[in-house]
């Protein structure tokens, strides 16, 4: 995983601050109408030569009441900044292809959130998936033959099309009454269903996707505030690690996240590489030669404020 350097980020900022710069001799008190109005960058990836930047760029439309986002282009010296996408729906969550002549990203043109691919010399964007539930956290194997995500299912459910099913029969209920056996009934401002985000894998050339996380009653990435910096591919691209709280009726009041692996065709179970430590561990990322898994962890199980460690494993 390339990480992005103080110095690129900043290119970043000066470019958006050329984007919106209007010359005014006026000048007034910063007000919130100003804050909203502001476009903001998010989900800087770094080309695999390391010379050119994709980033998310939201734009408000504070008269339409609505944001949008787009992906945009620039190069790590700060030039050649442009729009890579202008679809008026939203694109999020870019990764490149190891080649760098094209990119994955998350769209919801096609009514939901789907992946979806774009050259970056031009042309028009490609539907890769075409799923019957919305994804997120999308990930691109280090040889680009898979990909990742995640998706929000029941998890005794075999496939994506169960869960569906399920949701439609929900949906046509007279009734709308639910019953709780444990909790979370409710996790910040999102009511609890009994679906679970789990992590799936497929051909980046299309295919079924594949549940790594089958069976588990957990959720990766952490809720609510987690996001795809807490799973990666292992450096041969067979397998996934994945930050995940599996700890059953004793969730609300833990905070033992472990780093869990499992392969990429889902024919074992996952496995917990972090049992021994009772806190949170969480966002993996492996050394450029692959023998080195670095995360963070926390020391002091049950304190979710306490800060984080930087810590080495060694691979076999």
């Amino acid at each position: 995983m390339r990480t992005i350097p103080m110095s690129l980020l900043l290119v970043l900022y000066v470019s958006l601050a050329a984007l919106s710069a209007v010359p005014t001799d006026q000048t007034h008190p910063f007000s919130i109408h100003d804050m909203l109005a502001m476009d903001r960058l998010s989900g800087p990836q770094v080309s695999p030569d390391g010379k050119r930047i994709v980033f998310v760029l939201r734009e408000t439309d504070l008269e339409a009441d609505k944001g949008r986002t787009d992906l945009w282009l620039v190069g790590a010296d700060g030039t050649g900044l442009r729009r890579l996408t202008s679809h008026p729906q939203g694109d999020s969550n870019p990764r490149w292809v190891p080649d760098g002549k094209s990119v994955f990203f998350i769209s919801t043109r096609s009514d939901s959130a789907q992946v979806w691919r774009i050259r970056v010399d031009g042309g028009e964007a490609q539907q890769v998936t075409d799923l019957p539930l919305d994804v997120a956290n999308l990930l691109v194997s280090p040889n680009g033959k898979h990909i990742a995500f995640t998706m929000e299912v029941f998890p005794d459910c075999k496939t994506v099309a169960d869960t569906k099913d399920r949701l439609d029969k929900i949906e046509q209920r007279k009734t709308s009454g639910r019953i709780y056996e444990q909790i979370f009934v409710r996790h910040w401002d999102t009511w609890k269903d009994g679906r679970r985000s789990h992590l799936f894998v497929m051909p980046s050339a299309g295919g079924d996707p594949i549940d790594v996380m089958q069976g588990m009653d957990a959720d990766t990435p952490s809720k609510p505030f987690g996001g795809p910096e807490e799973i990666t591919f292992t450096p041969d691209g067979k397998g996934l690690i994945f930050t995940a709280r599996d700890v059953d009726r004793t969730e609300p009041w833990s905070t033992d996240f472990n780093l869990y692996q499992a392969p990429i065709d889902g024919s074992e179970p996952p496995k917990c590489l972090t049992k021994d430590n009772k806190a949170w561990d969480t966002n993996p990322v492996f050394s450029p030669d692959g023998r080195t898994l670095a995360y963070l962890a926390m020391a002091r199980p049950g304190y979710e404020s306490d800060r984080f460690r930087i810590v080495l494993r060694k691979e076999s």
